[in-house]
């Protein structure tokens, strides 16, 4: 007798191309398991689409000249390029870029681009989704069950709201690292009367010497340097979420094959098979192709700011929370590194699956296309990549961890720390 899958039966809605309604038993689709990281990447200017909680799914996305989203997002945009022009402006006056001026820099400079490449995908993020949501059409009306574990829209809310925490720890942690700095400084050098003056004049020398401060001044700097880290911190979590939702598809994919692998299958159900394995891979595909140059910002700027940490925790700081804080924010840095290897690495891994499942299939059930769905697997590269410079697997998490200890070294023996500003009543 013909194995069947198992049909669950929780329902829910989708909309096809053409606009007709279907009912779904088996979970959410990635529009909606991604919903809300894009909400969280708006009120932070990223992801300028309107329409996403349309009633007629990805069908009622819209990238819109004219819209809020997209005013919001050039706002910003404009800030951030206005900082990295004065910030490159303070650095010729002064004739000198260390190590420290030259991450933040690099900050900035990781910060504008990460905002480009966000508009650039909310341009095409309808066509993606309508691909997207046509590709795993299958896992979610078809006979796949939804997959083992915590269910897909709670799952991927959980990793986003858990980065998002923990990034939001760093970011007040540093706020308030300069604050007692400041206090320090204000201490030992009394002609630095005014607070919040001495404040912005130290964090951000190189807006406030060219715009006179002012307290409305502060509170824009600021705003913009809380939505400038969100984007710091939004790439690497955007990139968690996409591949959370397709490492589901996999693994519902490579349920199904193991019940089907273990009984004799008709080879009408190996095409079918063989088709959805072929969509799968199709969507990975286009995904890497969307996403390639995103990826490998995150990788680098991973890589260059964890080493950039490691260098600094190295210095005795002048207040045990700002040495308490270089630590967490080293921490949260390879955590968060490393956790956005994992999980799109995962997407490698599961690929591997199938080939061993149906190598493991008796020969007096092999047809054509059991035949044709193995060599598919055996020569398909399922994995994202950072342009195709590299590709994410297990293996790239050690390879990125040896180059840093390497950078590290260099940097310890070859860079000079710059000097303490703290106690320095000329600064």
């Amino acid at each position: 007798m013909i194995n069947q899958f198992p049909v669950s039966t929780k329902k829910i809605e989708f909309f096809t191309h053409n606009g007709f309604r279907k009912i779904l038993p088996n979970g959410c689709t990635a529009h909606q398991a991604l919903a809300p990281v894009i909400l969280l990447g708006q009120i932070f200017s990223i992801m300028p689409i309107t329409g996403y909680f349309h009633s007629h799914g990805p069908l009622g996305l819209k990238f819109k000249m004219k819209s809020i989203q997209l005013i919001y997002s050039s706002l910003t945009m404009t800030s951030v390029l206005s900082i990295v022009i004065m910030f490159l402006i303070h650095s010729i006056q002064r004739e000198k870029i260390g190590l420290n001026s030259a991450g933040t820099l690099i900050y900035y400079i990781v910060i504008l681009t990460t905002m480009i490449e966000f508009v650039l995908l909310a341009y095409n993020w309808r066509s993606i989704m309508i691909q997207w949501t046509e590709a795993e059409a299958p896992f979610l009306y078809g006979p796949y069950a939804t997959g083992k574990g915590v269910p897909l829209e709670s799952l991927v809310r959980r990793v986003a709201f858990t980065v998002t925490l923990f990034a939001f720890l760093e970011d007040t942690m540093n706020f308030l690292s300069a604050y007692k700095l400041n206090k320090l400084h204000i201490k030992q050098c009394p002609h630095a009367s005014d607070f919040w003056y001495s404040f912005y004049h130290r964090e951000h020398p190189h807006i406030v010497r060219l715009i006179p401060y002012h307290p409305a001044v502060g509170v824009v700097i600021e705003a913009t340097m809380r939505v400038a880290k969100f984007t710091w911190n939004y790439g690497d979590m955007f990139i968690m979420s996409v591949c959370l939702t397709l490492q589901r598809r996999l693994q519902q994919f490579n349920d199904g094959l193991e019940r089907l692998a273990g009984t004799e299958q008709s080879q009408v159900r190996w095409r079918q098979v063989r088709l959805d394995f072929l969509r799968l891979n199709e969507l990975i595909r286009m995904l890497d192709e969307k996403l390639s140059r995103i990826i490998l910002m995150s990788c680098a700027n991973d890589m260059f700011f964890i080493s950039v940490q490691l260098y600094n925790i190295f210095d005795v700081k002048p207040t045990l929370f700002t040495t308490f804080y270089y630590w967490y924010s080293l921490l949260f840095l390879m955590g968060r590194c490393v956790l956005m290897l994992y999980i799109t690495s995962s997407i490698y891994e599961e690929s591997l699956k199938p080939l061993r499942l149906l190598r493991a299939i008796p020969t007096q059930n092999w047809n054509l296309d059991l035949q044709r769905l193995v060599n598919h697997v055996s020569l398909k590269n399922s994995a994202f990549s950072g342009k195709r410079f590299f590709y994410i697997t297990r293996s790239l998490i050690l390879a990125m961890a040896g180059t840093i200890i390497t950078y590290e070294l260099v940097l310890l023996d070859q860079v000079a720390k710059d000097k303490d500003n703290t106690l320095d009543c000329n600064y």
